[in-house]
């Protein structure tokens, strides 16, 4: 009964019109249990076994498919399926369609001299034991499949800050634990923001000089380490070796303000 409920949900979803298309290339964007969801950074890649991979992801939110291929056509989804969808919320919880849940696929246009895809989906995901999420009014819209690079899980995530002034977002990020603290850089350009934190860190607001709580800005080769500022932990899932922290911090010449960082270690 469970599996022809969701099976009457997500294939009644599939062609319900969606009200938000967006105008810029590439898109991605859904309703995610009747939350918008809209990606920033959409890529696609062809994997070594013969399938594709598309991916949209925002700052806090990531979603996925795997396809057995890019022809015009419907893909369904399910644990029983060549084709899965999973989406990973901003906790890190991924929910998905290989295990249980299913739904349903449809390019609709395919550019095969470009290497695009447009097309709508609809589905539902579950986290056994956790939850389930409900996707609809599903669209992407010219996303590349040939040339980009996904993220495969293994990237060290992302860092976001106002320096002086002036917001930046990492070119890169590295994450390592090193001696019980988890040691994140982000690199700007020719800026760097490092930020150290325990790796036994509970969700809570740290000030600066806590100890195993420190940061330090470098401009134009200068490290200045922070005087004050706060660091505040999120979330630190050592099983997952993920975590998100956000901070803020002055040195002796130098202010950085809106700091959040999201990362694998």
């Amino acid at each position: 009964m469970k599996r022809i409920i969701l099976t009457l949900f997500a294939f009644s979803l599939l062609f319900t019109g969606c009200e938000d298309i967006a105008d810029n290339s590439p898109a991605m964007q859904g309703e995610i249990n009747d939350v918008f969801f809209k990606a920033i950074n959409i890529n696609g890649q062809p994997n070594a076994d013969g399938t594709f991979t598309i991916q949209g992801e925002n700052q806090d939110e990531k979603l996925t498919f795997v396809l057995s291929g890019v022809n015009p056509g419907a893909y369904l989804l399910g644990p029983d399926e060549p084709n899965t969808a999973g989406y990973e919320d901003a906790n890190g919880t991924i929910f998905t369609t290989a295990e249980e849940g299913e739904g349903r696929l449809v390019i609709e246009n395919h550019c095969e001299s470009c290497g695009e895809i447009s097309g709508r989906f609809n589905f539902v995901a579950i986290k056994p034991g956790v939850d389930t999420i409900y996707m609809q009014k599903g669209y992407f819209y010219q996303v590349p499949y040939l040339f980009g690079e996904v993220d495969d899980g293994l990237s060290d995530g992302f860092m976001n800050a106002t320096i002086n002034g002036e917001a930046m977002q990492t070119e890169e990020l590295s994450a390592n634990e090193t001696g019980g603290q988890i040691v994140l850089n982000g690199f700007f350009e020719h800026k760097n923001i490092t930020i150290k934190v325990p790796v036994n860190a509970e969700s809570g607001s740290y000030s600066i000089g806590t100890p195993g709580f420190s940061a330090s800005v470098t401009l134009n080769n200068m490290v200045e380490v922070a005087e004050t500022g706060t660091i505040t932990v999120n979330f630190i899932n050592t099983d997952l070796r993920r975590g998100k922290v956000f901070f803020q911090f002055n040195t002796t010449t130098n202010e950085v303000t809106n700091g959040d960082t999201e990362f694998d270690y």
